[in-house]
């Protein structure tokens, strides 16, 4: 029985570093998702509640796609890449268009999921290693 929480969830063991990188593969789904009808809705000419999203975003999309393929392979780099992704969106957006419009507090929860992720692919290649950050 591993004492796991969903805001710190335990990685000691292969099967629950896996679980950590679902979930950030998942967070990743969802936010290729967004940015993508977010960009295409500005392709489109509709401004939504003065967030900088334009038609480059699309790229960025394409790069959280592609860490949601990586994280699905269990790859650090992914995870890392991931979490520092979406950290500096997350501040770009809040400095451009403040704390509500820049989703701060779903934010801090995706951001969790991928810093969770990040966890669990390092524990994943490293099971027999002890991390300070388990």
């Amino acid at each position: 029985m591993n004492n796991s929480s969903w805001f710190w969830p335990d990685v000691s063991n292969v099967e629950e570093a896996k679980k950590a990188c679902r979930v950030a593969m998942w967070c990743a789904i969802f936010v290729a998702g967004v940015t993508t009808l977010f960009s295409l809705l500005a392709l489109a000419g509709t401004k939504i509640a003065n967030l900088p999203i334009d038609a480059s975003a699309l790229f960025d999309a394409a790069l959280f796609a592609g860490i949601a393929f990586g994280l699905s392979r269990y790859s650090r780099f992914a995870g890392a890449a991931g979490f520092a992704l979406f950290l500096f969106e997350r501040i770009y957006m809040i400095s451009k268009s403040g704390p509500a419009a820049g989703g701060l507090f779903m934010g801090i929860f995706i951001l969790l999921g991928f810093l969770h992720g990040m966890r669990g692919a390092f524990a994943y290649h490293n099971p027999k290693q002890t991390l300070p950050f388990r």
